[in-house]
């Protein structure tokens, strides 16, 4: 079996979450996401510079000593002004997720394959989702009792079928 000699970044993430006393929900809705969103991407090995750089920047937390080469990438992209991608004066991320994106070379391309589908269903499954609550709302608004009926009957099917 292949030894793993790389960190892995998304358990290094979520450490510091929770060291810092940050409950998930409040880092994804920040990060604009959902929160079985945020806990499948901090299951992946390799996270985008600027997912950590502006996670950095929302729970107030140093990565240079755990993940130093994202920073120093970072650096050496933005040589004029380095501190570019930390939090401005006023507290809010400013330019922190103008990083630009890094290709990685993934030893095992199945995974890479995976990870890709992965992303594309999990963010299916929230599209799903949004339209079952818009449903479900119209359905409620309008009184409109045979759509209200197949939404039930939608929703108990899905519980069966799990």
């Amino acid at each position: 079996m292949e030894q793993l000699t790389e960190k892995h970044k998304g358990k290094i993430v979520e450490a510091a979450i929770k060291e810092t006393g940050y409950q998930m929900k409040a880092v994804a809705k920040r990060l604009g996401i959902a929160r079985n969103t945020l806990y499948t991407k901090l299951r992946e090995a390799d996270l985008d510079d600027a997912f950590i750089i502006h996670i950095s920047n929302i729970i107030h937390y140093d990565f240079s000593k755990n993940l130093p080469e994202v920073y120093e990438r970072a650096a050496s992209k933005f040589e004029d002004n380095p501190e570019r991608f930390y939090l401005d004066k006023s507290g809010e991320p400013g330019a922190s997720n103008e990083l630009p994106h890094y290709s990685y070379g993934y030893k095992n391309l199945y995974f890479a394959e995976l990870q890709t589908l992965s992303t594309k269903y999990l963010k299916l499954m929230e599209d799903y989702h949004k339209l079952l609550k818009a449903l479900i709302l119209l359905a409620n608004t309008n009184e409109l009792t045979g759509i209200k009926k197949e939404i039930i009957e939608l929703l108990q099917n899905e519980k069966k079928e799990d």
